[in-house]
């Protein structure tokens, strides 16, 4: 019964992500899926999902750390205990990473050649692409180390640390929300 309970809790929280990630897709990532589509294949939409999933800038994605916590919570509460809250969110979260990493082995299989890639569909530019927050996130992030390069060198650690930050906020927002989820529902 209690294996039912964290498969019920899992497989809750992943449609929840799923679906939040699939319909919530900010407005840009659909001129870039149009752009790369018939280059890539149709793993495009799927991935892009998926990154845009995985990558929550906290400050900027506040829509996806609700999803993530949403779903963390209903995980929690179908999973009964802590210990069964905490693996169902790490599975949610790894088996969100599995996805990702299964459509971009599928895009490059398709044969991945950039070379030519066609123009940018009609109707959109450059700038709907430029609006993806994940992209206005980096750019934010890069500029100012660019600008910090003349007086110092290149600092990595100060690159990699919000990319780390972005992949752990997902981990820890849905772990402690199905931790507080399984505390609310009442002992049997």
């Amino acid at each position: 019964m209690a294996f039912g309970s964290k498969y019920f809790g899992w497989l809750s929280a992943m449609a929840i992500i799923l679906a939040g990630g699939w319909f919530l897709l900010p407005a840009g990532y659909n001129t870039l899926i149009q752009w790369m589509a018939p280059q890539l294949g149709n793993y495009v939409r799927p991935t892009l999902v998926m990154v845009n999933i995985l990558l929550v800038n906290p400050m900027t994605n506040i829509m996806m750390i609700a999803i993530w916590g949403a779903a963390g919570f209903l995980g929690g509460v179908l999973a009964g205990t802590k210990k069964g809250a905490f693996v169902v969110g790490f599975m949610t979260w790894l088996f969100c990473l599995g996805i990702a990493g299964f459509c971009v082995i599928q895009m490059f299989m398709t044969g991945l050649n950039l070379g030519t890639l066609p123009p940018i569909p009609p109707g959109t530019s450059i700038v709907d692409i430029l609006g993806i927050p994940l992209i206005q996130d980096v750019i934010g992030g890069i500029l100012p180390m660019i600008a910090g390069m003349a007086g110092g060198g290149l600092d990595i650690f100060s690159m990699i640390l919000p990319l780390v930050m972005w992949v752990v906020v997902p981990i820890v927002v849905v772990i402690v929300a199905g931790i507080l989820g399984a505390m609310v529902r009442p002992k049997e």
